[in-house]
């Protein structure tokens, strides 16, 4: 009998300073639904929430840090090559801005919602950092190609919902705008030494077509208020509709179709970019052709994403995951979130998203009125290699309301 009074009393004890959690507003982008899982602010909400993602392999992160603070620093290219252990080189980053407005009035809810996406990717063969590190053969051209792509866009949309006795159903009706966008770009490179002229070449060849609604005068001085005009003219339109099943403020289950397009941007200029860097040999050049009138179109990835809300003691246990209907892939995570004192928010959890694995923990303050959180992760694109510390992602959110 005491030992089970001692339990009550530890439980109802802990029960007092940890609370459970729940998906909020700023996990949205799962379901347009979640806009209004607000907790605390039950009336309304402004919200915004920087999203970043930089990998490489080249360096561990513990050995950035004094580079981003040093007036000059040097490339060992022998360590590079011997770090890498035969892979290409990667530098990666996936940047994301979102923000939103949302008002509940009894069971309906209203609101904004403003995006902003980054992407972009640089991959250099192993055998380039070889070249650089050990030399080459003499009188042996080596020729060979990196990649690059960069993907960049913004969306505007409009939310509404409507909640029912334990069923909740809504939408985002978005119009979403390419900045500028490239299409399978090479940087083809050029390594060689001949012994009768006794030069040496290395240089490199980058021809990249830039896609854009924009001409290039116009992304040169390019601004939110043209951002704006392109949006009603050549914007894409596209839905995300969303339904929950549960409690509208802590939902049970959920389930989403995102980007249904129902117009695509219009793509109206070819851009295309040549330059070329000799590091020994010929002078460098660069150049920037006319634009050419094109006449392409733009979409969102369509997917349908879902995830449960598992209550275990005081932990919320929260799978999740999104299929792309294009490619047939699948992201997927798994998060537990808990909340000490109701006041204090903390998070950890695993998923891979986009080809590469995240580990992450978050903490934050969540007031009646203030809210703010942040989640660190370090990333890769192998699970056995999540420690190396090549990569990381950074999540911070804040809101205000009521």
């Amino acid at each position: 009998m005491k030992r089970l009074f001692i339990v009550l009393l530890i439980l109802s004890s802990v029960s007092l300073i940890i609370f459970s959690e729940g998906l909020r507003s700023f996990d949205s982008s799962l379901n347009p639904l979640l806009l209004e899982s607000i907790g605390k602010r039950n009336y309304f909400e402004i919200e915004v929430s920087p999203d970043i993602m930089i990998y490489q392999n080249a360096y561990k992160i513990a050995d950035l840090l004094p580079i981003l603070t040093a007036t000059k620093f040097t490339i060992d290219f022998d360590e590079i090559y011997t770090y890498l252990e035969g892979d290409d080189l990667f530098f990666i980053t996936k940047d994301n801005v979102e923000g939103h407005f949302v008002v509940n009035i009894f069971d309906v809810g209203l609101g904004v919602v403003l995006n902003g996406d980054l992407k972009s990717d640089l991959t250099v063969p192993n055998e380039l950092i070889m070249l650089i590190a050990e030399g080459n053969e003499i009188d042996e051209p080596y020729k060979d190609t990196m990649s690059f792509n960069l993907d960049t866009s913004f969306k505007a949309g409009v939310y509404a919902s409507y909640n029912f006795d334990g069923l909740s159903v809504g939408l985002v009706y978005n119009l979403f705008l390419p900045i500028a966008y490239t299409e399978e770009s090479n940087i083809d490179y050029e390594f060689s030494t001949d012994t009768q002229e006794a030069t040496t070449t290395a240089k490199l060849n980058l021809n990249v077509d830039l896609y854009s609604p924009f001409s290039n005068d116009e992304l040169e001085n390019i601004s939110f208020n043209s951002i704006t005009d392109k949006l009603f003219t050549d914007a894409g339109h596209a839905i995300d509709a969303g339904v929950t099943f549960g409690e509208i403020k802590k939902p049970v289950a959920g389930i989403a179709v995102k980007n249904i397009t129902v117009k695509p941007a219009k793509i109206s200029y070819k851009i295309p970019y040549q330059e070329t860097i000799s590091i020994l040999g010929e002078d460098s050049s660069s150049s920037t052709s006319t634009e050419v009138l094109v006449d392409e179109e733009y979409v969102y990835p369509m997917s349908v994403t879902g995830f449960f809300r598992i209550p275990v003691v005081f932990l919320d246990i929260i799978p999740y995951g999104e299929f792309y209907l294009d490619d047939q892939k699948i992201d997927w995570g798994v998060q537990a979130k808990t909340s000490l004192f109701n006041f204090i928010p903390l998070t950890v959890g695993i998923e891979n998203y986009y080809g590469y694995w995240n580990t992450f923990l978050g903490f934050g303050i969540n007031s009646r009125i203030v809210e703010c959180r942040t989640e660190i992760s370090l990333t890769a694109k192998d699970l056995d290699k999540i420690f190396d510390l090549n990569g990381f992602s950074f999540k911070s959110s804040f809101a205000i309301g009521f």
